[in-house]
């Protein structure tokens, strides 16, 4: 799983390191303080897992002029390609027309930073390539002209040595560089050893296991933990203010960590909710995921008692439209869609099929990642319970790692009281309370002992100053109950 983010100007984050992602993650704090952020980064690293070739022609070859790398997948698990669909959660309707970029007749795409939009600042190098993976690499994937609209980073799949234009001084200094490898010292080996090399331990998905890079000798000194490099230059996720050196140019981050299967990633908010699955996803959940409908059914029951004698189904979207929606049947009643039954039913419908369709096509070596943004929304609290523990039921057993931003205290408190319980693991969830001022990202954490200790000293862990909660909550067990007790 993922473990720590490194962050060089990346939407409002001028600079942010967040460390010890846990199997379980919840992140709270204020407005605008990096939250949403945090869950794009993981949202587009997760997702950059379609193999190619990162070249730099100014670079020696034999060194760092030809590296091992992907970018964006065609589509998630929900069959949304990964930066359109933020751009349109960010109000940007269309394809990205301004891309440098362009096919070379080899069936890649050529970059020109020189085109971006003006700035103080130069490029931090000029053009690069993303080649198609050649032939060893046991797949024939060329670039055409749709993938301009769709492709903006590129993410350097533990390179053993980079150029020092490629790398942020501030995250070198954190002691995240990659150590020069043998070659750079005789520059005797070719680039397309380089590539053989380097693609011996790469799946078709960009991930690959610690065990993998020390089969090939290619974990960072000193720490076996893959560490990946990601770049992205649309302008519009780059921190623009005091740009001073060239690299300040792109939005640079690094994730530290076994990312999950590109197309095992789920990120569910508002806009998810409101959107119909795909026709792609539907089609798969249904032909892969055995009893998908009856799935759904009994963990819809878990969370609204009144579906209990339901049996759903996901078909056409009438009227016409794109996509597929679920429908509610009950015994002896014509079937209704799920919208018919409000906000809180649709989101928590769509939430569960898909969640049930991940938790059944992951495994270790293809392990799943779950971003879930305001999980309180259109809930009532004892919905909100239900649907957290339903959440967690499904994702505890399994190679999943879930990241939940929220401005709940309930929900913050069901998840301390399910800690004091151990029905989630003591030492795999922590809860972040993030902070972002002028640019600077912070982040404190809270295990089971210290959330219990605020909560119960009426204290609200989301915020930093003073604040009169409107809740009380107590958490002992022993003596008291709980708001979130069902």
């Amino acid at each position: 799983m993922i473990e720590r983010i490194l962050i060089h100007r990346f939407r409002g984050i001028r600079q942010g390191d967040l460390k010890d992602l846990r199997k379980f993650n919840v992140f709270i704090g204020p407005n605008n303080s990096g939250k949403t952020a945090m869950l794009e980064l993981l949202y587009l690293s997760a997702t950059s897992g379609r193999p190619v070739q990162f070249i730099r022609d100014d670079l020696l070859t034999a060194e760092t002029g030809v590296l091992r790398a992907a970018t964006s997948v065609r589509t998630d698990l929900l069959g949304c390609e990964p930066l359109p669909y933020l751009r349109e959660r960010h109000g940007k309707r269309g394809p990205w027309t301004d891309n440098p970029a362009v096919v070379t007749a080899e069936g890649g795409l050529e970059i020109d930073l020189r085109r971006l939009p003006a700035s103080k600042v130069a490029p931090p190098w000029t053009t690069f390539r993303l080649g198609a993976p050649p032939p060893e690499w046991g797949t024939e994937d060329r670039f055409t002209q749709d993938d301009i609209a769709r492709i903006a980073m590129v993410t350097l799949v533990h390179p053993r040595a980079l150029d020092d234009s490629m790398i942020p001084p501030w995250i070198a200094e954190a002691g995240l560089k990659p150590f020069a490898p043998a070659i750079a010292e005789t520059g005797q080996e070719t680039a397309a050893a380089v590539i053989a090399e380097q693609s011996q331990s790469y799946t078709a998905t960009g991930a690959s296991t610690v065990q993998e890079e020390k089969a090939t000798g290619q974990e960072t000194e000193g720490d076996a933990t893959p560490i990946d490099w990601h770049y992205l230059w649309e302008p519009d996720w780059v921190y623009r203010w005091d740009q001073r050196l060239p690299i300040d140019r792109l939005a640079v981050w690094v994730t530290q960590g076994q990312r999950p299967h590109p197309e095992r990633v789920l990120f569910y908010n508002f806009t998810t909710a409101n959107a119909h699955f795909t026709d792609q996803f539907a089609r798969w959940a249904y032909r892969t995921v055995p009893d998908w409908y009856e799935r759904i059914a009994a963990r819809m029951a878990e969370v609204f008692p009144a579906l209990k004698d339901a049996k759903i189904e996901v078909l056409n979207e009438l009227d016409g439209q794109t996509g597929c929606t679920g429908y509610v049947r009950f015994p002896g009643r014509t079937p209704l869609a799920i919208d018919h039954f409000g906000d809180g039913a649709r989101h928590a419908f769509k939430l569960l099929a898909a969640l049930i369709a991940l938790a059944e096509t992951v495994d270790d070596a293809n392990p799943g990642l779950v971003l879930w943004e305001e999980p309180e929304v259109c809930q009532n609290l004892a919905t909100l319970v239900r649907l957290l523990d339903a959440v967690f039921s499904i994702t505890k057993e399994k190679p999943i790692q879930v990241c939940i931003a929220t401005h709940s205290l309930e929900a913050i408190a069901h998840i301390t009281r399910l800690l004091q319980r151990n029905e989630l693991p003591v030492d795999d969830t922590l809860v972040f309370r993030m902070n972002l001022r002028d640019g600077s990202f912070k982040s404190a954490w809270f295990d089971v002992d210290n959330l219990t200790v605020w909560l119960e000293a009426g204290h609200d862990p989301r915020v930093l100053e003073e604040f009169d909660a409107p809740l009380h909550f107590q958490l002992r067990e022993d003596t008291h109950e709980s708001l979130c007790d069902r």
